[in-house]
């Protein structure tokens, strides 16, 4: 038992234990973005909550990415950092996109603790709506979907 705990105690000091946000639970995200007066250029709110509670996470760190999945490393954009919005656990970004269509936007944690949420987002007509749910998912995003 007590080897137990102090490879515990190791692998917590290593930072290799799960870490999650606001008392064991996981992050939960809800992203709208809109058009701006530039062509292709989104500003991005996005509300963050504990998954279980509802409670909303104050003082998170985070990039904002994004990526087209029907097109994996040919259209990506390059992570820009999310900035604290109004009241608790709301934030914005402003994301520059390289086309229409489907994107998947990816948000990158260091603070509270590091993790990543996948949101997919339809680009164009209802732009930044969250794409229509279907049994298809895309192989690394595999039970990422809300």
């Amino acid at each position: 038992m007590k080897d137990l705990l102090s490879m515990m105690l190791v692998m917590a000091a290593l930072g290799l234990l799960p870490m999650t946000a606001a008392g064991g639970e996981r992050k939960a995200a809800d992203v709208e973005c809109k058009p701006t007066d530039q062509k292709l250029v989104y500003n991005c709110m996005i509300t963050l909550k504990a998954k279980r509670s509802g409670a909303p996470i104050a003082d998170a760190e985070f990039t904002v990415g994004a990526d087209m999945p029907s097109m994996p490393g040919a259209h990506n954009v390059r992570a820009v950092p999310a900035e604290a919005h109004g009241m608790a656990g709301m934030y914005r970004a402003r994301i520059e996109l390289e086309m229409m269509g489907e994107w998947v936007l990816k948000l990158d944690f260091t603070k509270p603790s590091r993790d990543r949420l996948i949101k997919k987002l339809h680009f164009g007509g209802t732009a930044g709506q969250e794409a229509p749910k279907s049994g298809m998912t895309h192989g690394a995003h595999k039970g990422k979907r809300k």
